[in-house]
């Protein structure tokens, strides 16, 4: 069968490669196109659009680049006619991917979307464009499935696919597989260009401020020209190797933060975007933290520094605490982690999602 797959992040694309990696075990004659990068490339996925390209934050961003979108939006609808896929996979990523779906639902193709917009966290209306757009949702989180459920949707509860990789990673890497000789502290700064612009100066005053700390920028080779421009010692593409040997981690909120939680590694949590974007956040968002642990545990587990709070000299208080072995703080920290690997479950849900893609584009046909 056809697949086409829209994934508009880094995050994405490497549960993409996963998944497609799942998929063709399933159906070895898969033909694979889509939206992705380096991970869904390497998997044998033919990548139309890289995902860098849709790398667009916040409310200024978006009407900054409307007509960018707009020939986005376009492209896709050209591609998926061209191909005819006997399915369209959308992952993550839930404002672009939603108004992709519409696209592709209205052209008459079959739909699925693989890890749900967070509509919990705010704007609960976009359920019903879910219910219209989407012919079958899986979720990585245990209540999504009963939300989504009870609104009409189809919906299929799989675990969640960092679990996996983060498994997959521990399973190929030697605990000695390391030559970095001095305790660090990991920086994230994200893998989005405007992240990472917002972050390089804050992370370039923490190491100026702690001479006696050793700090390592773990960053991906897309941008790899501004990490480089810091001045600062990094590594690229080999984020969770580099987080698995750092005493704690400086992370911006994303992804990111859920797994350096569950490769055990005591963090801070940091975001900063521009000012129209969060003021509105603040009236719309339902959650109380940004921070995927924070929210699956419903209680601040890691320390979240946001807007001004995000600054060198918040951090370096937090991480005085983070440092020790013994402290109550990363004891604490470390203690909240088993309670969050208690709720994300074991490996799977790559396979499992795998199955019941290919089921229903079968089912569909």
């Amino acid at each position: 069968m056809k697949y086409f797959i829209l994934a508009g992040e880094k995050s994405g694309d490497l549960h993409g490669s996963n998944l497609i990696r799942e998929i063709k075990l399933i159906d070895p004659n898969a033909i694979i196109k889509g939206w992705g990068g380096d991970y869904m490339k390497n998997q044998g996925a033919e990548i139309l659009i890289h995902h860098t390209e849709l790398a667009i934050m916040g409310l200024l961003g978006v009407i900054q680049n409307l007509n960018k979108l707009k020939g986005l939006f376009s492209k896709f609808g050209n591609q998926i006619s061209a191909f005819k896929p006997d399915t369209v996979i959308f992952i993550d990523y839930g404002g672009f991917n939603l108004k992709a779906a519409r696209i592709a639902k209205i052209k008459g193709f079959h739909t699925q979307f693989y890890i749900a917009p967070k509509v919990w966290a705010w704007n609960k209306g976009r359920i019903e464009d879910i219910k219209k757009w989407v012919d079958q949702l899986y979720v990585i989180f245990p209540f999504e499935e009963i939300m989504f459920q009870e609104r009409g949707i189809s919906t299929h509860y799989v675990g969640n696919p960092l679990q996996d990789s983060v498994v997959q990673f521990k399973s190929q890497n030697s605990p000695t597989d390391w030559n970095h000789p001095l305790p660090f502290v990991a920086l994230l700064p994200g893998s989005r260009k405007q992240e990472i612009k917002t972050a390089i100066p804050v992370f370039k005053k923490l190491v100026a401020d702690n001479p006696q700390t050793n700090f390592i920028i773990a960053g991906v080779s897309e941008w790899s020209e501004l990490i480089k421009q810091s001045g600062l010692t990094y590594i690229l593409d080999d984020t969770y190797r580099t987080l698995s040997k750092a005493k704690a981690a400086v992370v911006t909120s994303g992804t990111a933060t859920l797994e350096t939680a569950l490769l055990k590694i005591p963090q801070i949590v940091v975001y900063k975007t521009d000012w129209l974007f969060y003021s509105l956040a603040k009236l719309l968002v339902k959650v109380k933290y940004i921070s995927l642990i924070n929210i699956i545990l419903n209680r601040k587990a890691v320390p979240e520094l946001i807007q001004t709070a995000f600054s060198s000299e918040h951090i370096s208080e937090h991480l005085t605490q983070l440092l020790v072995d013994n402290d109550p703080t990363r004891l604490k920290q470390m203690r909240d982690y088993e309670d969050l690997q208690d709720i994300i479950g074991t490996e799977g849900a790559s396979k499992k999602t795998a199955e019941l893609i290919v089921h229903y584009a079968r089912s569909a046909k």
